[in-house]
């Protein structure tokens, strides 16, 4: 299921495994560590693996009761009946397209062998599929995540992004690439849903937490929404592509929390420092371009940023940013 229909939480041997990985992940130092890197690879590898005797074990348990009567050994040689010559023959028999010592006798056992022969053929193919496609998904991610940090000059900064377009005389200049983050989110979403396992991998890095992309999305619309509402001139006609990004970045959120978060986080203050210091920069550079209120901005922005700070900084917490 997590091949043919990759979707977040679906297959449960694949939701076990998940769970479990994240149990102990979240139970140990790992995650504060710089081996928190090898999480992704060691889950993907545990998840192969899985299928894999998964798969070995139900052939073998198929096999085993035509041991000695529908499979044979070659020549005159008795065949040891026990459950491990079935585990022999299943694993020989998925992993190679052909029979060894043992063959089968009876046209049951043959179709069975061509069955597994082809499931096993299948199994890699799909195997090889899965891991190129996780990896082609998971370099979009970081590129998306370094076009984050240039836009705001390596800081993490919000303002540092917003302040050329604020205080500018065109404010369009900001639609496209708004549009474009919005975009970029949307893609992220859906790479996140079909291969879950893109949750578990994470970086030493800090540009590449998925918790500093959502930061700074949701800071961004959660900025612009409050200086439209508070009355900035410049904000006021952005007010689609800030409700894209802002929706895609809630979306995004929301489903992280709702399948990846276990321990939902009792410390969320809200830094309202960002939405004091934009307000000065605003009035400094372009004071027609300032809200009107300040009190009433900031008071917007905090309310705004309670829909998604407790979430976000679960997130955080969950993953040792």
């Amino acid at each position: 299921m997590a091949v043919l229909h990759p979707r977040a939480v679906v297959g449960p041997v694949t939701t076990i495994i998940n769970r479990a990985f994240h149990c102990v992940v979240d139970a140990s130092t790992i995650k504060h560590s710089r081996w928190v890197v090898f999480t992704g690879p060691v889950l993907i590898t545990v998840q192969v693996l899985c299928w894999a005797t998964l798969l070995l074990i139900g052939v073998s348990l198929i096999v085993w009761p035509q041991l000695g009567e529908g499979i044979v050994q070659n020549g005159d040689k008795p065949i040891d009946p026990s459950f491990s010559t079935a585990i022999y023959y299943a694993g020989f028999t998925i992993t190679t397209l052909g029979v060894g010592d043992l063959v089968p006798q009876n046209v049951a056992m043959r179709m069975l062998t061509i069955t597994t022969a082809g499931l096993g053929f299948s199994y890699f193919t799909l195997v090889l599929a899965y891991v190129i496609s996780i990896y082609s998904r998971l370099a979009r991610r970081n590129q998306f995540a370094c076009e984050i940090d240039y836009r705001t000059q390596r800081t993490g900064d919000s303002l540092i992004y917003l302040k050329p377009y604020l205080v500018g005389d065109d404010p369009s200049l900001i639609h496209q690439d708004l549009y474009t983050l919005a975009s970029h989110m949307a893609e992220l979403l859906e790479s996140h849903h079909f291969y879950s396992v893109l949750h578990y991998f994470r970086f030493n890095e800090p540009r590449y937490a998925m918790s500093r992309m959502l930061r700074f999305c949701l800071e961004v619309a959660s900025l612009l929404k409050a200086l439209r509402e508070a009355g900035g001139a410049n904000a006021s006609s952005i007010s689609e592509p800030e409700e894209r990004l802002w929706h895609a970045s809630r979306q995004m959120l929301d489903d992280t929390s709702k399948h990846f978060i276990v321990h939902p986080s009792t410390d969320h203050e809200i830094d309202t420092s960002i939405a004091k210091r934009l307000y000065q920069q605003l009035q400094s550079v372009s004071p027609n371009s300032s809200p009107s209120d300040p009190a009433n901005f900031i008071a917007v922005y905090t309310e705004t940023c309670k829909l998604w700070s407790r979430d976000l900084r679960s997130l955080e917490i969950g993953s040792g940013d």
